[in-house]
């Protein structure tokens, strides 16, 4: 069995996973079991979670005694015991590569979404503290984590962030060291760097060696990128309640078919809300602006961080 480390757990695999790093630390949460293999498939019940661009289903789910069956639509199939902790999947028509990204960039955020918050996010570190990004699918927040990392911040995730309270504050805690990136964004922020793990050459490549990670820490800014262009860069400030309702639209969420899952989940978002200072965050389109749109989001947590995210970061 192999040991890696994920959303602050440990993930003992049959399968290699080399998008991931080795355990570091004391893990956060129970520890989780993936099992290489096809799972039987329920016979009814079935529900999206993510439709396709021309608006056929693309995952979908259906609930078995044990927990959820996860189900790529003819690429591959997962099942979810939500007692044991336990995933079993295997592909049936797409690469290697592909099948390892539905695992560690999806059905495991999806699992711990039944009983935990996990944003669809970005985040990088600065000056003690995390500002995610959050967004619809191609709205940047990869990009512009990497140009934040080409400044001299840590990336803290790219695809999954959890998010807890404690202590009083919300803190963020990454699903892993990696960063995934367009083409068209590699060529301008990864010179230099060496990726891996490209499912196909029109898909985003992985990249991990030569950058500096962050882990757990407090959360004090969260960014809901414009999907619209901007002459210039504007931040415009969110009401908790604005708030909570954006980061339900970014989480990850497998239980649809349980209106009481949901609705705590709405609760526990509109107390985070209340604990993070959120922006919507507009921009120039244009890749070329990112360095510089980088730069304008580190000036812009810099002089917007709570006295009390100031003195927790000093303390830290």
């Amino acid at each position: 069995m192999h040991a890696y480390d994920i959303c602050g757990r440990v993930l003992e695999s049959d399968m290699a996973l080399p998008e991931l790093a080795a355990p570091s630390g004391a893990p956060a949460g129970a520890p989780l079991t993936f099992a290489h293999r096809l799972p039987a498939v329920p016979g009814d019940g079935w529900f999206t979670i993510w439709f396709r661009p021309d608006g056929l289903p693309w995952v979908r789910a259906a609930r078995t005694p044990s927990g959820y069956h996860v189900q790529y639509c003819n690429c591959a199939e997962f099942s979810l015991d939500l007692a044991r902790r336990e995933i079993a999947g295997a592909a049936i028509d797409c690469a290697t590569e592909m099948f390892r990204h539905f695992l560690v960039d999806q059905v495991v955020p999806l699992m711990l979404s039944v009983d935990e918050i996990v944003l669809h996010a970005s985040a990088v570190s600065i000056d003690g503290g995390l500002a995610a990004f959050i967004g619809a699918g191609g709205s940047g927040k990869s990009t512009i984590a990497m140009a934040l990392s080409r400044l001299g911040q840590a990336i803290a995730s790219d695809d999954g962030l959890v998010v807890v309270e404690e202590n009083g504050g919300v803190s963020g805690i990454p699903a892993y060291a990696g960063i995934r990136l367009w083409p068209d964004s590699e060529a301008l922020l990864a010179t230099g760097l060496r990726g891996f793990g490209r499912p196909h050459r029109r898909a985003k490549q992985r990249f991990r060696e030569g950058l500096t990670f962050a882990g757990t820490e407090p959360l004090t800014h969260i960014y809901l990128l414009s999907p619209d262009g901007a002459p210039s860069v504007a931040f415009e400030p969110l009401s908790p309640r604005d708030a909570a309702v954006e980061l339900l639209r970014q989480c990850f969420r497998l239980a649809l078919d349980d209106r009481g899952a949901l609705a705590r989940q709405l609760d526990r978002l509109t107390s985070i809300a209340r604990g993070v200072s959120a922006w919507r965050l507009t921009a120039p389109r244009t890749l070329a602006d990112a360095p510089s749109l980088a730069a304008a989001v580190r000036r812009h947590v810099q002089s917007t961080r709570r006295p009390a995210a100031r003195a927790a970061a000093t303390i830290r």
